[in-house]
């Protein structure tokens, strides 16, 4: 009887390490397979030329290293996939601690994903800035609303990353409702100083450029 029971437990853990290995292998593809689609989306959308034309490749150059955006980004998908492999594995061998550990990093690596999401999107907004400045280079003061527009899509950028990584929250977000409100000022205070005048023709410069 002793044999038996034996037996099926020998059985059990076989089965148990074959579809952990399965699942492990399937996890090690897709992984590998999402960070490339993530990778090659972002590069098709032109992430890297718009973070050279922030100058940040230059940054980096000055200390021997090389910025690869889209390759970034496609790693940290591939990273997530692979964690959720990892856990699942572990739960399959029953390595309940192990489990528990790849399952808190899981719930956590959301928080990381909407970062990195946030990250992106301010640095098209603040490109597309740049861009605005370009546009209407020959305008008195031209550079005013593509530095301002600049500088507070990196404030409100920084302060949302840090409260999705919950990085003293309490603070962030007292910090963020308070940037927001001193930008609607300062934006309503150029309006009512002569701004519109200003914006109008600013408008009116790019629809010339465009057409």
């Amino acid at each position: 009887m002793e044999d038996i029971i034996i037996s099926l437990n020998n059985s059990n853990i076989i089965a148990s390490m074959f579809w952990a290995i399965i699942v492990l292998i399937i996890g090690l593809f897709l992984s590998k397979k999402l960070g490339s689609v993530t990778q090659n989306l972002l590069e098709n959308i032109r992430l890297n030329q718009a973070t050279k034309n922030l100058g940040w490749h230059s940054f980096f150059e000055k200390y021997r290293a090389k910025l690869n955006a889209s390759k970034f980004f496609g790693l940290i998908i591939q990273i997530y996939v692979l964690l959720i492999t990892l856990m699942v594995s572990s739960e399959i061998l029953n390595l309940t601690i192990l489990s528990e550990f790849f399952l808190k990093v899981v719930d956590y690596y959301p928080n990381i994903l909407i970062s990195s999401i946030i990250f992106i999107i301010a640095v098209f907004v603040a490109e597309f800035s740049k861009k605005i400045v370009y546009a209407s280079s020959d305008l008195k003061y031209s550079n005013t609303p593509g530095v301002f527009i600049g500088a507070a899509t990196w404030i409100l950028a920084v302060l949302a990353i840090l409260y999705q990584l919950k990085i003293v929250p309490e603070l962030i977000i007292t910090l963020f409702i308070g940037v927001t409100a001193a930008l609607a000022l300062t934006f309503g205070i150029a309006f009512g100083l002569g701004g519109q005048d200003l914006v109008k023709n600013f408008l009116k410069k790019i629809e010339k450029k465009i057409k």
